[in-house]
């Protein structure tokens, strides 16, 4: 560890701290304490040992300490927000704080993001808020604007974090804008104005400015594309994309080229450099001016984590060359990481900050022995050899993040960034000196946006072309922590190979644990369970996944409750266990009061439908699956080694060794003794269980699809006086069981 890097590593440590306070809440005193002492020890040594290292590691600890009173205080900050407003009905007094997110697709929405001042309820009584809020008007022809002061009739209802694994973190975003829940208006309910607060002038004059560059364009631009534009340029605008389009962007890895990145401000800093010098001004004019340049770029943006990061990135290393006192790249990364996360240290927990820093900083540690290495092995153009070295290395340390994230790897992410992204980057440029020179002549900015828009037309035909090639998305699934682990270290050894490779010793240590870490990789993977559960939290429907060695089956029930958000929870889940194709649907309708929109993505080989008519309550079924569909009342199946057994509403799955007794709101009677019984339970109108369910059932182990209504807690209650081992997946998230001469909970 070098002096020239201490920024990097603090920042790194910094981030250590925050995320520790997260798994170590409860015990964050003692570990305080405990690096504490570690922290004054390596310090105490060092003064008197006079060792660099020791220091070092002494400041790396008190680094860690000031992550986790960071994120304490932080989170003792969220506890003194106005949480006891939630489920309260009244009139709600707010502001405005950021541009309405439209949603034009099938029920329509506005969304706004409002900072609570105050809630008058029915009897008068004012109480003062402390905290933000969503709140949801139906259709998109009326918004508000920044920094209007509104007041608005309706109930508060609770954020609802689904705790399933393989999605973006949003209930870190949730935090670090101090959410305290959604007011939907009743029909007939509409937003009254109580005029400009004269706040978020800023942003406002951001969006006035954009909306008049948006103005001027149209005339010059197809609309579709200039939306398209409009994105590429300042972030945002993703629902007036078609979504065909942003598939397209993600089936081929250059979907960050959508959003205000590292890419943008290296851009526009290249053209203002080459501009400055082309007309003649001095060297530190144009540093300065490019400086001012970007930072108003930056606020039309919106300074979102990750135009924060590219931004302080930018300035720091001009300023850097400015001052002349240069320090190395990492250690400017470092520096802005540091500075992000003691300002919020919830933006590590945001996927485009996490993509965004884990790009950079593997450009800046691969992207040159790459580019060596390649040199070597491919006699082709220097251009084609730098775009693949910087596509490859930005890749590298995000893999395990856009795995989880994503589930899907791009295969012809090097492809895109040599055919597609330098359209894409002219374009931005022509769009930005269009925008620039509207002001002066709109003519010859009318001239360029004609060349940005055939720029962007072929960029946009290309990346489709690339997209809609076999195998475009390679589904792979998340990696396990360990796997992460694995990954990582493999990484730091090729990175610094040259430390260790000439010492026979070094050698022998680091062959040994990366061979330890290999093997343990390779067991785990060898005794694999051949039989697993899936229990996800959908919310107000149920779910369950059996992979039964080479064969996978779905169940979905659908809840009283029309919910979308159910669909991208399966949707995630799978895709997180690697789960790309299923054998048998089992869809359940019985609670269904209107009709469903099924959209979930894994194709299937069959469809059995129980509980009512699937024509009547998803019409849509037949349009989006090629599958045939099998309305079932009572019905004995086989399929392999499984049988099922179903009574039109709850179903029986399972052999003479294992079972697993799906219950819906009619028992299968009479129920039959198995020694291995998994019951999932829950839903089924709610219903408190009894004593005589469970003698009947006789279950071995219990998933509870849990609810916030009081019989959730009565069930679980009465599953732990038997004892049972059970789980309610809306207090525990999704249950992992596997089953090996027991039902274990993995």
């Amino acid at each position: 560890m070098k002096y020239h890097v201490l920024l990097l590593w603090s920042g790194i440590s910094l981030s250590i701290g925050v995320i520790g306070y997260d798994y170590i809440k409860e015990e964050t005193l003692w570990v305080g304490v405990v690096l504490l002492g570690i922290a004054f020890f390596l310090l105490g040594t060092a003064c008197w040992k006079k060792e660099k290292a020791l220091f070092l590691g002494a400041a790396l600890c008190f680094f860690c300490l000031i992550g986790m009173g960071r994120m304490y205080v932080s989170d003792e900050a969220l506890q003194n927000e106005s949480s006891w407003v939630v489920g309260s009905e009244g009139t709600y007094e707010a502001v405005i704080i950021e541009p309405p997110l439209m949603d034009k697709e099938e029920g329509a929405y506005t969304r706004y993001l409002v900072d609570l001042e105050k809630i008058r309820y029915a009897d008068g009584i004012e109480k003062t808020l402390h905290g933000t809020a969503y709140l949801y008007e139906s259709g998109v022809e009326h918004s508000h604007f920044l920094g209007e002061r509104i007041s608005v009739l309706g109930q508060m209802t609770a954020i609802r974090n689904y705790k399933n694994p393989g999605k973006m973190n949003l209930e870190g975003r949730y935090r670090s804008r101090h959410l305290l829940g959604r007011i939907y208006l009743p029909e007939g309910v509409s937003i009254d104005s109580l005029g400009d607060s004269g706040t978020c002038m800023p942003m406002r004059l951001a969006e006035t400015i954009k909306g008049h560059v948006f103005d001027s364009f149209l005339p010059y631009m197809d609309e579709k594309r200039l939306h398209i534009l409009m994105t590429l340029l300042f972030g945002g605008n993703y629902n007036d994309i078609s979504p065909s389009i942003m598939n397209s962007f993600s089936a081929t890895g250059i979907v960050h080229i959508l959003s205000v990145s590292g890419s943008h401000i290296a851009l526009l800093f290249g053209f203002l450099y080459f501009l400055g010098k082309w007309i003649g001004l001095p060297h530190k004019a144009v540093l300065i001016s490019s400086i001012g340049v970007v930072l108003f770029y930056a606020l039309l943006a919106g300074f979102v984590p990750p135009v924060i990061r590219a931004t302080a990135m930018g300035i720091l290393t001009v300023g850097g060359v400015f001052l002349e006192r240069e320090k190395t790249t990492l250690n400017l990364l470092g520096a802005v990481v540091a500075g992000m996360v003691l300002w919020d240290p919830f933006y590590l927990y945001d996927v485009s900050f996490q993509l965004s820093v884990g790009a950079s900083a593997g450009i800046l540690l691969f992207y040159r022995s790459i580019l060596g290495s390649l040199k070597k092995l491919l006699s082709v153009p220097f251009w084609i050899l730098e775009a693949t070295s910087l596509a490859i290395s930005a890749q590298l340390l995000t893999i395990p993040i856009i795995l989880y994230d994503f589930h899907v790897f791009p295969l012809y992410f090097i492809p895109a960034n040599l055919l597609v992204a330098p359209f894409l980057e002219w374009t931005i440029i022509a769009g930005l000196l269009a925008a620039a020179l509207s002001i002066i002549c709109m003519p010859l900015a009318g001239g360029i946006l004609y060349v940005a828009d055939y720029g962007l037309w072929i960029a946009l035909r290309l990346n489709m072309a690339l997209a809609s090639l076999p195998k475009a998305s390679v589904g792979i699934g998340g990696m396990t922590a360990w796997q992460s682990i694995w990954y990582y270290l493999t990484l730091g050894m090729i990175y610094f190979h040259r430390s260790w490779l000439s010492f026979s010793r070094k050698r022998l240590v680091v062959a040994s644990i990366w061979g330890i870490f290999s093997l343990w990789i390779g067991f785990l993977y060898v005794t694999a369970p051949k039989l697993l559960v899936y229990c996800p939290d959908l919310g107000p429907d149920q779910g369950m996944v059996l992979v039964h060695g080479n064969q996978k089956i779905l169940y979905y029930k659908g809840g009283g409750v029309v919910s979308h958000r159910s669909a991208w929870e399966w949707n995630s889940f799978l895709g997180y266990e690697g789960i790309f194709a299923a054998d048998i649907l089992i869809l359940n309708v019985e609670d269904v009061l209107h009709t469903i929109p099924f959209t979930l993505s894994v194709p299937v080989k069959e469809i059995w439908v129980t509980g009512g008519s699937w024509k009547d309550k998803v019409p849509k079924l037949q349009d989006t699956y090629e599958a045939p569909i099998r309305q079932l009342g009572k019905a004995k199946l086989a399929m392999g080694d499984i049988l099922y057994h179903t009574n039109g509403s709850s179903w029986i799955i399972g052999n003479d060794v294992w079972n697993i007794y799906i219950q819906g709101k009619k028992s299968i009677s009479p129920l039959g003794v198995h020694p291995h019984r998994l019951w999932l339970v829950g839903q089924g109108g709610y219903k408190e269980l009894t004593t005589k369910d469970m003698e009947q059932v006789a279950p071995e182990m219990v998933v509870y699809y849990g609810n916030r209504l009081q019989h959730s807690w009565e069930n679980m209650e009465l599953f732990t006086l038997y004892p049972i081992e059970a789980r309610n997946t809306y207090l525990d998230g999704m249950q992992e069981i596997t089953f090996n001469n027991e039902w274990h909970l993995r």
